[in-house]
């Protein structure tokens, strides 16, 4: 008797009613946490499943819509050999100029003609592809259509980038080059039919043939009489080029744009380079400048003017271009312009 320990009396009656209430509400916790935890998982399983939807639509649209008729290589080296046929021409012609465009003669100095040097090839160089940018790229939406529907659609591709609000950001220049692609990929579908149809060879052989005459024609009107031989196969050549990089220009998903810096604009170093052989200075920029009857003379004799306007010494401006510039807008700049600055 006296070796047995006494057990533990607890110091609180047990409360059996109070135990059961305490489980059953830790027990409706659990249950509640857990139906929020699946809950919440069944959601976010579902709209994991409608991201993954959406990423897969944007996907496919995209690659419906993605189109590339020639990548960045292409496109550089057939710009190289148009670069390059202008500029044959151009040096065959330097010496049988007897007057320049009305928009080069401010541009191009009083001795130019009479010398035939490397001036009058950069004016050949200007002359081509200023009219390359205005009577091909600028008229031209697909060789292979009708000339003048063709016309149409490209006077309506530059109205929707001209008649946009001046832009402040790179999201809304992105979003208006947005806006061009995919007008020109819907114009295509509906072009569809018309772009593989018999006449599209015939369309782009008879504006081929067109472009030639006009540009050979509008070089015979500043060259001596008779003109020089070669000069038709050499314009053909350029045209051909020219019209093979316009048939691949609105197939492409991406914005391929062509310009030509015009004498008096600003340099953008973005997409023009100066060239690094300089042209004799203008008449109002030489020191010990010219009086007012020799340039009268001059102008008679050659440029068929009284005399040029004088045009400011400045370096942050155009003189004229000797060919034009290519990039794929909001990527990169494939070909910059080479200018010459004031």
């Amino acid at each position: 008797q006296g070796r047995d320990s006494p057990q533990p009396v607890s110091a609180v009656p047990a409360d059996p009613a109070g135990d059961d209430k305490s489980f059953k509400d830790l027990l409706t916790k659990y249950k509640n946490v857990k139906r929020l935890y699946f809950d919440g998982k069944a959601q976010i399983d579902a709209l994991t499943g409608q991201i993954v939807h959406l990423q897969n639509a944007v996907a496919n649209q995209r690659m419906s819509q993605s189109r590339t008729a020639l990548d960045d290589n292409e496109y550089s080296t057939r710009w190289n050999r148009l670069n390059g046929a202008i500029n044959n021409l151009s040096f065959n012609i330097r010496k049988d100029w007897r007057s320049v465009p009305q928009w080069l003669v401010s541009y191009v100095s009083a001795d130019a003609l009479k010398t035939g040097k490397a001036e009058m090839t950069a004016v050949g160089r200007a002359v081509i592809s200023r009219w390359l940018m205005e009577e091909v790229f600028n008229k031209c939406f697909h060789p292979g259509l009708d000339p003048q529907l063709s016309q149409s659609l490209k006077e309506i591709e530059l109205n929707i980038r001209h008649n946009a609000y001046t832009m402040t950001s790179q999201e809304e220049f992105d979003a208006l080059t947005n806006k061009v692609v995919n007008w020109r990929m819907t114009t295509l579908e509906g072009l569809h039919r018309q772009l593989n149809s018999p006449s599209t060879a015939d369309n782009r052989t008879a504006f081929t043939a067109k472009a030639t005459s006009t540009l050979t024609a509008c070089l015979y009107q500043f060259l001596n009489n008779p003109p020089p031989a070669g000069v038709e196969g050499s314009t053909s050549m350029i045209v051909e080029l020219a019209v093979g990089i316009a048939a691949n220009l609105p197939l492409e998903s991406r914005d391929v744009a062509i310009t030509y810096p015009l004498p008096g604009e600003m340099v953008q170093p973005r997409v023009m380079e100066v060239e690094k052989a300089a042209l004799p200075p203008l008449e109002g920029q030489k020191e010990d400048g010219e009086d007012d009857d020799k340039k009268k003379e001059e102008g008679d004799d050659k440029s068929g003017k009284a005399k040029t306007v004088a045009v400011p010494s400045d370096a942050n401006r155009v003189r004229f271009a000797g060919f034009m510039a290519l990039e794929v807008r909001g990527r990169q700049v494939l070909w910059k312009a080479p200018i010459w600055t004031l």
